[in-house]
């Protein structure tokens, strides 16, 4: 059911929200907090404020993905478009927000949205009367069961982006998806809990994003390829700016 208020947010104007918040939360930790710590004029009161602006950003990107696998034609390929994000985004996430080209002990952000991707794909085939030739519904649930802990190792030792906790969040959105407003904001509202108790009260702050998936009428928005570029390389190019710009300023 489509949310029928005047006013509507498209799936791409949750994008851009995140985009922003996002934008915020990496200029903040990548820059300000790095040259402020570096020149002893670091604001924390500030620092936190903004760091709190950042963290709605990622539960708007589980809500995302979980939305866009319900209505993708093709799950490989969005699977592949997030590993070939994933692959380019990572030296510029290093590079920007830690310093080095390479970070063994962090891994960005698109390597949860992937993971969290495959999980729910595994999901949803396992409703199928046969899953990977497999047909007892008790052979099902073990199979499903071991990948799940496969995914949440997978991410635990990757060291991904907001990890193990940031995958049981998409998946969780997943089992409580709905077309119905009230379902999507309960989904929302039980992803932030999530994150909230499992990273730190910070995270509470995305409960604000409740107002916009309020609001969000079901739809993508615009389909033009340069909306589309725009908005899946924006992650991997900010972030090489940023590390431009904290090159120059240390």
């Amino acid at each position: 059911m489509e949310n029928k208020a005047g006013f509507q947010i498209t799936g791409n104007g949750l994008k851009l929200i995140a985009i922003i918040t996002m934008l915020v939360d990496h200029v903040t930790y990548g820059l300000y907090y790095t040259y402020g710590m570096a020149n002893d004029c670091l604001n924390w009161e500030l620092y936190r404020f903004l760091r709190g602006v950042g963290r709605m950003a990622f539960p708007i990107y589980c809500f995302l993905l979980v939305e866009g696998f319900f209505h993708t034609r093709n799950v490989k390929k969005y699977a592949i478009r997030l590993v070939i994000l994933a692959l380019l985004s990572e030296i510029p996430f290093d590079w920007s927000l830690f310093g080095d080209l390479f970070v063994w002990n962090k891994t960005n952000v698109v390597f949860t949205l992937l993971i969290g991707l495959l999980l729910i794909w595994i999901l949803e085939e396992s409703k199928k009367e046969k899953f990977w030739g497999i047909e007892n519904i008790v052979a099902k649930k073990l199979v499903v069961l071991l990948c799940y802990v496969a995914g949440m190792v997978a991410a635990y030792f990757a060291s991904v982006d907001y990890n193990i906790v940031g995958v049981a969040v998409i998946v969780l959105m997943y089992c409580l998806h709905g077309e119905e407003r009230n379902r999507r904001l309960l989904a929302f509202a039980a992803g932030v809990a999530i994150l909230t108790l499992g990273c730190g009260t910070l995270e509470s702050a995305a409960f604000l994003m409740l107002i916009p998936i309020a609001f969000y009428n079901g739809k993508r928005g615009s389909s033009s390829k340069i909306m589309r570029y725009s908005f899946n390389y924006f992650y991997p190019i900010h972030l090489f700016i940023i590390g431009i710009v904290r090159a120059i300023l240390l």
